[in-house]
């Protein structure tokens, strides 16, 4: 009985100080993964490769300091191999998902069908593309949301690339007295027709968006060329134009 109980503990110190070193082991490979993407991406000036690089020393990282830290407290790292090898289909089952994410987010940073700072859409979303890890792509929204979108989402799901297109559709609201729906529909348009940076087809429009007891809201609509500055400078102008004015401007999603 003496023998089993002194076993036991053991056990558990070896398997407290492996708990505690792998901890440890999954907070020192995250500072490297992030000292990596950051002189990755001044190193090699593309975003998307320098997150590959930095996601695969991770891996390494973790890979080398479990292989040193089990032998360390008593493990056979033989017989955990055999294991492994036993119940590797129950593995793979249960963690298809994980892999198949995985396989997707080495296709994403290989392939590049986009890469960090473009504008994709996605089945009902539209967002600016945050961060490619290995498993998963973060996208911003216009409203500030934060979506996590499974890789294995951007291989089957037709993707659309906006960054890579021409054009992109704005649109500025002008918020205003009611005075400025008198002044403001022909000055406004003739204010975009009078500028070459403003695409004349799909033809600009303005709006009226709505109309209240003291209040008038105008809707500038366009398209311009991928980040252009035509948009702030049209802001500024309409706010010198219209002191006072409540003047925002977005990104169309459609």
């Amino acid at each position: 009985m003496d023998i089993g109980i002194d076993d036991f503990l053991n056990f558990a110190g070896r398997a407290a100080v492996a708990l505690t070193l792998i901890l440890a082991l999954l907070a020192i490979a995250r500072r490297i993964k992030q000292r990596v993407a950051g002189a990755g991406a001044l190193a090699l000036r593309d975003p998307a490769v320098a997150a590959l690089v930095s996601n695969l020393v991770y891996v390494g990282v973790i890979a080398l300091g479990v292989g040193t830290i089990l032998p360390a407290v008593g493990v056979n790292l033989t017989a955990v191999v055999t294991a492994l090898g036993v119940t590797g289909l129950a593995i793979s089952l249960a963690l298809q998902d994980v892999l198949r994410n995985f396989v997707a987010g080495i296709y994403v940073l290989l392939e590049k069908p986009f890469n960090i700072g473009d504008r994709i859409a996605l089945r009902d979303l539209t967002g600016e593309v945050q961060g490619i890890e290995l498993r998963t792509t973060l996208l911003r929204t216009s409203s500030g949301a934060q979506i996590i979108v499974p890789n294995s989402v951007l291989m089957t799901d037709i993707v659309t690339n906006r960054s890579l297109g021409d054009l992109q559709a704005y649109s500025i609201s002008v918020c205003g007295d009611r005075q400025l729906g008198k002044d403001g529909l022909g000055a406004f348009a003739a204010m975009l027709q009078g500028r070459a940076d403003v695409a004349s087809e799909p033809e600009p429009e303005v709006l009226v968006e709505s109309v209240e007891a003291d209040k008038t809201t105008l809707r500038l609509r366009f398209h311009a060329r991928q980040r252009s500055t035509v948009v702030p400078e049209l802001v500024e102008e309409i706010e010198s134009r219209v002191p006072g004015a409540t003047v925002t401007a977005r990104i169309e999603e459609a």
